[in-house]
């Protein structure tokens, strides 16, 4: 790792890579069809997945269809997405900052901080100004397919199709009920709308959401399998999203499994993750977080605990399925050989408890049959034979989720590792295979790699100036293709920063110097401060080394600042000292 406690001063570079179109007018982008040889681009989007919640990456669920993706292809270690759902997705279609693509905040967050109401960059949907990869493909002579979770606004002028997509089915909301229920005034706990096309739609009352969401995929892909252009197909599951709900069958399949609690699954997969090469042996089970005593609570709590575990497990099992019932379609249309798959989680594992999120979201179901909704809820919830149907609205808790998130800290939200860090793989023709890459990537980067796979034709764009040795350069996505062909198992520098900012929490990476800025321990009564780790040797961010290390901080500061004000984050209090 380079020094940077020397002098430094923050360069504000612009990306040279087809990244920069993604803030580009549509006219920058050039009508030119690909020749008949141009890959398919598969996009498989998880909901809020754990970093080792996959047989490749780690876990014991069992993932057949896609550890066999990750295995030949490369698996990514270190890949950075937003803390939270919409600016994840945001970031993923556009390549932009997601404050500069109108999701600075999540749509839902906007009525907890309303200072943040109305500013630019915080629109809370998808601004109609950006350019998304559906779009780019689609002028490049692509069909652009989309099914499954939206969340990018709820706007007729909103919906997929005005981004791009040729067809799509979406959700327009950021989760709903897995079976089908909360359509045209149901009386459940949370609403769903649905569209397809663009206008208003109907989820099949009864079918499994990863289940409707896929076939809804492959008849998309099959309208016109004649065809000989290529696809791009964004299949975004709403699974393992909360309410935890999956078929029965599945369910039956993993009970009995999690009996040991959440420490005993951490420490299994850690040790699944070392053998695959997956964390260093270095790690340090002691710098975790101490989960809670499993054999001090009592038994009747400890099988409702593992019941949830068992659900959430089950829904990802469906998932899997799923993604092999699309690769089947592949192979028997002949398109499988020919088409990159790209997976990824949009970020850490959920760890919000039940009684909260039902709490919250209870706070806009409909007065008239809230009371009793909320009756049948707390009964299924604490009924074995009812949890995980459509009655009952449950997560899995902190417990389970930081063991999901193992080895790093914190979960979905965070600005720590457990929030933002998310399992990915990529695979494909002209990909080599076979590896795992550690090195720093970005959510961001997505949209530039997909132009370069598909060697679809962008407008020029200028060159930016190479940083040099103690500048730090600030965020910007860059394509994968030297890491895809072999060349290189980096595309940054030990000068290249990735920041973020999401509701007030801010996070910056240069190099192995990571610094975090909110409120110690969760604490909303204490004052947010920044602190410093070396994710060298403590990737669990046990330890802040911000007193020993004040100038390294102070330059991780300076970087993040100038990265807010390139991209419109709203600071609160007074500009920083020297800008």
């Amino acid at each position: 790792m380079k020094n940077i406690t020397s002098a430094v001063f923050v360069i504000i570079a612009l990306a040279c890579s087809a990244a920069v179109i993604a803030s580009a007018p549509d006219d920058r982008v050039s009508e030119n069809s690909v020749d008949g040889g141009a890959p398919n681009i598969l996009l498989i989007v998880a909901d809020d997945l754990g970093f080792s919640d996959l047989g490749a990456f780690g876990g014991e669920i069992e993932t057949p269809n896609l550890d066999a993706l990750a295995t030949s292809g490369i698996r990514m270690t270190n890949l950075y997405a937003a803390a939270t759902c919409s600016p994840t997705r945001s970031m993923l279609l556009t390549g932009q900052d997601n404050h500069r693509a109108g999701i600075g905040a999540m749509a839902e967050a906007l009525r907890s901080f309303p200072m943040l109401k109305g500013r630019p960059g915080y629109e809370g949907y998808l601004k109609q100004e950006t350019t998304t990869i559906a779009e780019v493909l689609s002028k490049s002579g692509y069909r652009t397919l989309m099914s499954g979770k939206w969340h990018l606004g709820h706007q007729p002028d909103q919906q997929p199709t005005e981004h791009g997509f040729d067809r799509a089915f979406a959700l327009l909301d950021g989760g709903a009920d897995h079976f089908g229920a909360g359509q045209n005034g149901d009386p459940v706990l949370q609403s769903a709308t649905y569209t397809e096309d663009g206008r208003p739609a109907e989820f099949p009352v009864g079918a499994y959401s990863s289940d409707f969401f896929t076939q809804r995929l492959i008849d998309y892909i099959n309208d016109d399998a004649e065809s000989d252009q290529p696809f791009f197909a964004y299949l975004a599951f709403t699974a393992p999203h909360w309410p935890l709900q999956a078929p029965t069958d599945l369910i039956a399949k993993y009970q009995g499994r999690y009996d040991a609690g959440p420490a005993a699954l951490r420490s299994a997969r850690l040790a699944r993750m070392k053998s695959l090469g997956l964390v260093d042996d270095s790690v340090l089970t002691s710098s975790f977080a101490v989960l809670n005593d499993w054999e001090a609570l009592p038994e009747s709590q400890r099988k409702i605990e593992s019941r949830n575990m068992e659900i959430y497990a089950a829904m990802v099992d469906s998932l899997d399925q799923n993604v092999g019932k699309v690769l089947k379609e592949l192979r028997a249309n002949g398109d499988f050989d020919n088409t990159v798959v790209i997976f990824m989680s949009d970020n850490g594992a959920e760890g919000i408890e039940a009684r909260s999120l039902i709490t919250r979201t209870a706070s806009s179901t409909p007065q008239h049959y809230k009371a009793k909704v909320l009756a049948t809820v707390e009964s299924a919830n604490a009924d074995l034979s009812k949890m995980g149907t459509g009655e009952s609205f449950i997560t899995y808790g902190s417990q389970w989720a930081q063991a999901a998130m193992a080895p790093f800290r914190k979960t979905k939200g965070d600005a720590e590792e457990g929030g933002v860090r998310v399992p990915a793989f990529i695979s494909g023709p002209s990909i080599k295979g076979q590896r795992i890459i550690s090195s720093a990537l970005s959510v961001r980067d997505v949209m530039p790699t997909v132009v370069d796979i598909a060697q679809a034709s962008v407008g020029q764009v200028s060159n930016s100036p190479e940083p040099v040795a103690g500048e730090i350069a600030t965020p910007s996505g860059k394509s994968w293709q030297p890491i895809l062909d072999g060349s290189r198992d980096s595309v940054r520098s030990d000068t290249d920063a990735l920041a973020w900012e999401l509701h007030f929490q801010r996070g910056i990476r240069v190099g192995d110097w990571k610094a975090v800025y909110n409120k110690d321990n969760g604490d909303r009564k204490s004052p947010s401060t920044w602190k410093l780790y070396n994710l060298a040797n403590d990737v669990a961010e046990s330890r802040d080394v911000s007193g020993e290390n004040a100038e390294v901080l102070e330059r991780l500061v300076s970087a993040w600042h100038a990265y807010a004000l390139e991209n419109g984050v709203f600071v609160p209090g007074p500009p920083p000292k020297g800008g």
